[in-house]
């Protein structure tokens, strides 16, 4: 987790990647199917609605050691097979949080898989212990997804 340079406490980044035995269309199909979330991401076991820019989707987010939350993030990108860009804000001003899946090519057919979490505004500063948790949850998403991508 980092801050970005020049802005203080209220704007952190949880940057977490893991590379996948697979080319990104493959990661990219696994990745959409939302249906099979359930089956092997404990940390976003849940993710329904459209996705389309601009329509609301419903996510339920369970952080290692906390409780599950539901977030109701706006979609702003969807750029098959490279990018999926989701957020929401609580009064703009107070706290705003980005959430996008990256897909980068390797070489030898192989994906790294990225997610990158932008946290900005006040509430930032309230919530270091949550976002140690998230970032650890990124982490076991990612290798929970890596194995079933290159198991399947």
């Amino acid at each position: 987790m980092s801050n970005e340079k020049g802005s203080g406490k209220l704007f952190r980044v949880i940057d977490c990647a893991v590379d996948i035995d697979a080319p990104p269309t493959k990661v990219w199909d696994m990745l959409v199917d939302f249906k099979s979330w359930p089956q092997w991401n404990p940390f976003i076991p849940m993710v329904e609605g459209n996705l389309q820019v601009g329509s609301g989707m419903c996510i339920r987010v369970t952080p290692p050691g906390m409780k599950a939350m539901v977030f109701k993030p706006k979609v702003y990108v969807v750029r098959p097979p490279e990018e999926i860009l989701w957020g929401g804000s609580f009064l703009w001003v107070i706290y705003r949080g980005d959430h996008a899946f990256l897909l980068e090519p390797l070489p030898g057919g192989k994906t790294r898989f990225r997610q990158v979490e932008r946290f900005r505004g006040p509430m930032v500063l309230l919530m270091g212990n949550m976002l140690k948790k998230t970032e650890l949850g990124y982490d076991q998403m990612n290798t929970a997804f890596k194995k079933y991508v290159e198991t399947s």
